[in-house]
């Protein structure tokens, strides 16, 4: 047997008698003879795994049979043997007790059939893409170019969430995910159809989220949650790991893992309910077909529509995610189709306040100063491959490719606050966009050794190609007031013809990186460097190329990291790394600027506690911008924010049958260089001091299969304004939930419901973007899952 690692993903072989298959082994020291026990339902070989890390038993178990074979949910006090009894059910697999610990045979005529044992001691087997304890993270996950790594060997701090968190926290969108990470905020609320965040103080736009690896693929608005199946988070820059992102994110890495199908049928269903009146069905059925269950296929379907509790808000979604797989000894292949169409009434868009004005308390959150004409309507379909090939057991090539169409039209108002007494002002725009792309990667990843070095050197290429065009027309003032909303009259405003194009940026990169280590792991040392070209070309409205907005720059950007093992359980890991954002244009002189860099340097401390862990981290980003110098009227890339701040992240089950998620981010940012050094040492806009995230679930022993669930959120002042002459304060959010799981008949049920606001505070969200949003009033959510 051929073990799978980080950095060499070969299929285990299969072998012509199960006589001779090799077995797989985990030492550990052996515990009391019963344990909490915590296994989510997935192949029988990860099953068995967790169960090994969990009871501290030596097990065991025929590995290629059982990546086969499908394992049920296992979760309370057992034994190792009550646990593998029930994991091995209908399997035609038992165990025996060994003196070494257990051994999973098979059952052969009322006889069975013992296997002989291979001892592998090679840290990179444990599987890293398995949850952790508690399993609303991942022990590990994609670090861009690097390949997957587990969480105590990534010199990066990154958390992945996964689909029974999603699925617990009845999560609709991406923002509903990410809320659960102190270092990150949603600039706008739930119900709004968009979702925009900001990361370590910086913005991440939604469209700048990766699907399965690839840029330009997510929807640009908001990403649905049905086909996913992790939501990886890379916190601060990272140019060499994925490259520029499109929107110029600098702040972190947000990566869509798709849904892909078990070894054993599934058919769910879900109906789920949100306040005022929003009502869903979403399907989920997977299927693996051939000799070997080789194939799969997993579709996932929703249709939503309702009231939000926003008043004359109301939300509207249909979204379809395919994904098909291949699994073959040496060559896999994989492919997603996705559509979503999403349609927002009265949504809740941002608030800009004019120069001086001083910010007041926030409105009632259940009121809608944006009229009730108002929409956005967004329709995207992409499509992706990705296929991987093991050149021998050390070298592996990997190639990906997709495309994406996406259209959108809108009647929106975005309005202007234009005294403390809550007035507000606005010229109606109606506009449409589309944005064509085509992005792809090609690479190669292996391992060789060099004396007392171990190597693992990767190269890619990258390309990505994106068409967009945009048209608008806007009529005169409307006014209104965010405490007492008018109904403004609908306006007549009508676009004629097609959508023309404006903008063809191009970006294109070759990176190759290596980390080196010794000492079995011990010490691990990354370097890496990616060439980054950037190719804009912009159009009028005849569709002419503008020769004076021509833009082709390229950038290399460098990285060093390092990871340091003292033991098994501590990592001490520290990296320099940049992001990358197109250099401007300067209108007078005609120059063109290479990529801006923004710079992290980041230490950080990750302590892997069994079933429990904890990553503490500090880090300085600071990034680069364009100013104009005042005596000679030109362009200068030397503008610079520095963001400074101290994360502390936990996860995992602290005590049996509780599971905590969250952390503490303090950052402090700071405008270091602006134009004509007016604002020089003032805090940065909508940078808080202060993030605070709590969640907690409590398995009830007073009734077996109830779950409590509560959340706290704490995000601290921000200023909206470079001048820090208005600011919005300090907010706290509660949430409150529960879920039962029975069984009725023989098909397994959830019901789960949650409130979110639970004191229906008043708020406002975020500053982001120099522009006030509202914080969701309180909202009921319930669903219903049953798995036939």
């Amino acid at each position: 047997m051929t073990a799978r690692t980080n950095f060499q993903l070969s299929r285990r072989t299969k072998l012509k008698q199960l006589s001779i298959a090799a077995l797989l082994s985990i030492s550990l020291h052996v515990h009391a003879a019963t344990a909490n026990i915590d296994i989510v339902a997935q192949s029988l070989d990860q099953a068995i795994l967790s169960l090994g890390k969990q009871s501290g038993e030596n097990i065991a178990f025929p590995s290629d049979l059982a990546s086969t074979l499908k394992a049920p949910a296992v979760k309370g006090n057992y034994s190792v043997q009550q646990a593998l009894e029930l994991l091995l059910k209908g399997t035609g697999l038992t165990t025996q007790k060994t003196p070494a610990g257990y051994s999973v045979v098979k059952q052969v005529e009322n006889n069975t059939e013992t296997l002989p044992e291979v001892q592998i001691k090679d840290k990179a087997i444990k599987d890293i893409t398995a949850e952790y304890p508690g399993g609303q993270v991942a022990r590990g996950g994609k670090v861009g170019l690097l390949g997957n790594k587990d969480l105590m060997d990534t010199p990066f701090s990154a958390t992945q969430y996964t689909s029974k968190l999603i699925e617990d926290q009845q999560a609709q969108n991406l923002g509903d995910v990410l809320v659960n990470d102190p270092s990150i905020r949603n600039t706008y609320s739930r119900g709004s159809g968009r979702d925009e965040f900001n990361i370590r103080g910086f913005t991440l736009f939604n469209y700048d989220a990766m699907f399965n690896g690839l840029y330009g693929i997510s929807p640009r608005d908001s990403s649905s949650m049905i086909g996913i199946e992790r939501v990886e988070v890379l916190r601060g820059p990272n140019a060499l790991l994925n490259g520029i992102a499109p929107g110029g994110s600098v702040g972190g890495a947000i990566n869509l893992v798709p849904k892909r199908a078990g070894y054993q049928p599934l058919n769910r269903m879900t109906l789920s309910y949100i306040d005022d009146s929003q009502l869903a069905a979403h399907a989920d059925v997977a299927r693996r077909f051939g000799a070997d269950q080789q194939f799969g296929v997993r579709l996932n379907a929703i249709k939503s529509s309702g009231d939000t509790p926003v008043d004359h808000s109301k939300e509207r979604l249909d979204a379809i995610a395919i994904g098909l797989d291949f699994q073959g000894e040496r060559f896999r292949l994989e492919g997603d189709i996705n559509y979503q169409n999403r349609l927002t009434y009265a949504r809740s868009g941002l608030l800009f306040a004019d120069t001086g004005v001083r910010i007041g308390s926030a409105p009632d959150a259940k009121s809608n100063f944006f009229p009730k004409w108002t929409y956005w309507d967004s329709n995207q379909i992409s499509g992706t491959t990705r296929a991987e090939f093991d050149l021998t057991t050390n070298w592996m090539v990997y190639g990906a490719f997709g495309g994406s169409e996406y259209d959108f039209s809108s009647l929106q108002t975005s309005w202007l606050l234009t005294n403390q007494q809550g007035d507000i002002a606005s010229r109606p725009a109606r506009t449409q966009q589309y944005v064509k792309t085509l992005t792809g990667e090609m690479g190669v990843r292996g391992k060789f050794v060099t004396g007392a070095l171990n190597h693992q050197p990767v190269l890619s290429v990258t390309n990505y190609f994106m068409e967009s065009g945009f048209q608008s027309d806007r009529i005169g003032a409307t006014f209104s007031n965010i405490y007492s909303p008018q109904d403004v009259a609908k306006p007549a405003i009508s676009l004629i013809g097609n959508v023309p194009k404006a903008v063809e940026t191009r970006l294109r990169s070759i990176a190759l990186a290596d980390t080196m280590s010794i000492l079995d792991n011990a010490v691990q040392l990354t370097l890496g460097v990616r060439h980054q070209e950037v190719i804009v070309d912009s159009f009028d409205a005849a569709g002419n190329r503008r020769l004076d907005q021509h833009y082709d720059e390229s950038k290399l950007t460098p990285t060093v990291a390092v990871v340091i093992r003292p033991t098994e359980k501590l990592s001490l890991y520290a990296n320099y790394i940049e992001a990358l954002n197109q250099g401007p244009i300067d209108p007078n002189s005609g120059q063109t600027f290479a990529p801006m860099v923004s710079k992290q340097r980041e230490a950080g401390m990750k302590y892997d506690f069994g079933r429990f862990a904890t990553t503490v981290s500090v880090f300085e980003i600071e990034r680069a911008s364009e100013i104009t110098d005042p005596a000679t009227l030109l362009l200068e890339v030397n503008g610079k924010q520095r963001n400074r701040g101290i994360e502390f992240l936990t996860q995992g089950e602290v005590v049996e049958n509780v599971r905590i998620l969250g952390g503490l981010a303090l950052t402090e940012g700071k405008l270091v260089k602006t134009e004509g050094g007016t604002t020089d040492g003032n805090t940065a806009p909508a940078v808080p001091r202060q993030q605070f995230n709590l969640a907690a679930e409590w398995d009830t022993s007073m009734l077996p299969g109830l779950t409590l669930t509560a959340r706290m959120l704490h995000t601290g002042e921000q200023y909206l304004d470079p001048e820090n002459t208005q600011k919005i304060p300090s907010w706290n959010r509660y949430d409150l939930g529960a879920r039962y799981a029975f069984t009725t008949g023989k098909v397994p049920v959830t019901v789960r419901g949650s409130i979110e606001n639970l004191f229906d505070k008043n708020y406002w969200l975020s500053a982001a973007r120099q522009g006030l949003s509202v914080g969701a009033p309180r909202t009921v959510l319930l669903s219903v899952t049953a798995d036939f």
